[in-house]
């Protein structure tokens, strides 16, 4: 009896194991699906950002080509009313002329100023090097002297040593002899 119920319970089992593996795989489909979505959902949404983006630099970028053309048509009319004084008044043109003379003529002054105030710097760096050389000169003599002076003491108490031993040698040369 127990085989029976093996053998008619076994296809039922496989049925629902087979179903339950069916389930699981559904689930993992779905799971992967749905992820799918949220990323093509995430990539629509950002390139809807980009395409406004686009769109306002592009209104953007028009502003300032048209501000950019105002500029250039105010500058050429300010320069036509000046070409055109200049003919009514000639005078303005010399007037700006000397401003212009007046302006390098300030620019050569403060670069006259700068190379003064740099000469100055460098003569007082010179003078200061000057004196550390002679002061260093002054200690070189000194030291000179000294070493004079010192080799000289030397060459005294060498003569007054050799003289010593010829003394002695000689008193003993003399008391040597009274002894013999």
């Amino acid at each position: 009896m127990l085989p029976d119920t093996v053998t008619q319970t076994l296809p039922f089992l496989v049925l629902v194991t087979l179903g339950a593996a069916t389930l699981l795989v559904a689930l993992g489909a779905l799971r992967s699906a749905r992820r799918a979505e949220e990323g093509g959902e995430s990539r629509h949404e950002l390139l809807r950002d980009q395409a406004e983006r686009t769109e306002l630099l592009r209104e953007e970028r028009k502003t300032l080509i048209e501000e950019l053309e105002l500029e250039r048509r105010e500058r050429l009319q300010a320069q036509r009313r000046v070409e055109q004084l200049t003919r009514e008044h000639p005078h303005l043109e010399l007037e700006r002329e000397l401003q212009r003379v007046t302006e390098e003529l300030e620019l050569e002054r403060e670069g006259r100023l700068h190379n003064h105030r740099e000469r100055q710097r460098l003569a007082e760096e010179l003078e200061e090097e000057r004196l550390a050389r002679s002061e260093d000169q002054r200690e070189v003599e000194r030291l000179r002297l000294e070493v004079g002076q010192l080799v000289e003491e030397l060459e005294g108490m060498e003569e007054r040593h050799a003289f010593s031993k010829r003394s002695k040698s000689l008193w003993g040369r003399l008391f040597g002899a009274r002894d013999r």
